[in-house]
């Protein structure tokens, strides 16, 4: 997978200062350069597990920050990663989480959706701040409103 510049000039919406590692590659998803400091949270695959070009989604936290990587192998065969976007998140109150899986909105599945929410104590929280959908077709991450967004609540009822 090439990154083209009129690619790069499209994603980093959501980048602050990290945008400058778009286009960039790694091979260890826990060290990243220029991501010192933060921990390696989560990642997810996004795509089937047999994609010839496998993508993902990779959470990374320090402090009150977090910085949610998308990435995608361009040979699965190699460990060598690209990071198609980025998104910074600042300022995240005790207790929110960020969500890359179990979010939909309003009733339409499939679609991978990134969310800061407040989990609380429900089986399914509408209590989001800010979501963005990974539009995997156009290598970049959008905001979209957050008024039909719910997100399942992982840890609920154990």
């Amino acid at each position: 997978m090439q990154i083209t510049s009129a690619e790069i000039f499209a994603q980093g919406k959501y980048a602050g200062a990290f945008k400058k590692l778009i286009g960039h590659t790694y091979t260890d998803d826990r060290k990243i350069d220029g991501l010192k400091g933060y921990v390696y949270r989560q990642g997810d695959l996004i795509t089937d597990v047999n994609d010839a070009e496998p993508q993902f989604i990779t959470i990374y936290l320090k402090d009150k920050s977090a910085v949610v990587v998308y990435s995608a192998k361009p040979d699965s065969a190699k460990k060598l990663f690209t990071i198609i976007d980025i998104i910074q998140i600042t300022n995240i109150l005790p207790g929110w989480e960020i969500k890359t899986a179990g979010c939909i909105e309003g009733n339409t599945e499939g679609q991978i959706i990134i969310a800061l929410v407040d989990p609380g104590k429900k089986e399914y929280t509408t209590a989001v701040k800010k979501a963005w959908l990974c539009q995997m077709d156009r290598l970049r991450i959008e905001a979209i409103s957050t008024k039909d967004i719910k997100c399942i609540n992982e840890g609920f009822g154990e």
